[in-house]
């Protein structure tokens, strides 16, 4: 029976490494190990001017192996326009380093001429400067874009922007998902069930499991407290699946 979002993993943790949270890489994998958790990704935002990145890699190296757990490093990268750039440090976007992943996240949005502040957009389509399909098809273009990265992609929180730019999933047309979808099917992209932010929907969910995209689970831990423990992903997933085998 396949397990379509296995919940013995977490796929989006922070540490103390880079001042985003609370919990060292030693503490989350303890955290990992006495949970049971059989993988777990340890990741940190990054920009192009991140300099602490191979002192990164090498921290977790230094801390594998670990018995009955797979370790992880990864970055998560802001996209940073309509073609779908990322905010990675020059040659990052590459094999080998000890890189094993880059987390592709919708900080802000992914505008024509550069990232712009959520805020900002959410005051653009109120006062009609831009429209909702439009803002969308941006959207999408840019996620698209981004999935050409090399290095194993992940799609992390997708969507998470919309409610701040007064939108929700509902917004995005189908044809856009299958899109997505395809495209991320294409490029061996994993799409991550954020406990964090409660998405992407169960729709979208279930569109990115039937094109044969593999599914994540994720806490996006910024306290080794929260790591593995999941109430939004199990949701969201029993709303993709139900009557299958969801974890």
């Amino acid at each position: 029976m396949t397990v379509l979002v296995p919940l013995d993993e977490d796929h989006h943790v922070h540490s103390t490494f880079s001042g985003d949270a609370v919990s060292t890489l030693a503490e989350n994998i303890d955290a990992a190990r006495e949970r049971g958790l059989r993988a777990i990704c340890l990741a940190e935002h990054v920009r192009r001017d991140s300099a602490w990145v191979p002192g990164f890699l090498a921290a977790v190296a230094a801390l594998r192996p670990v018995p009955g757990l797979d370790v992880r490093a990864g970055v998560e990268a802001k996209i940073l326009d309509r073609a779908g750039r990322l905010d990675l440090p020059d040659g990052l976007a590459q094999a080998g380093g000890g890189l094993d992943v880059v987390l592709i996240a919708d900080h802000q949005f992914p505008g024509e001429a550069g990232p712009v502040n959520p805020r900002e957009m959410r005051d653009a389509l109120l006062g009609g400067l831009v429209t909702a399909g439009e803002v969308i098809d941006c959207l999408i273009d840019a996620i698209a874009g981004a999935l050409t990265v090399p290095d194993r992609p992940q799609l992390a929180h997708m969507f998470s922007i919309l409610p701040k730019m007064g939108l929700d999933e509902s917004n995005v047309p189908g044809h856009a998902i299958a899109h997505l979808a395809r495209q991320a099917r294409i490029a061996g992209a994993r799409l991550e069930v954020n406990e964090k932010w409660s998405c992407p929907s169960a729709r979208v969910v279930r569109a990115f499991a039937q094109a044969g995209v593999h599914l994540v689970a994720s806490t996006d831990s910024h306290d080794c407290r929260d790591i593995g423990v999941y109430a939004a992903v199990r949701r969201i997933a029993d709303g993709a699946f139900s009557g299958a085998a969801r974890w």
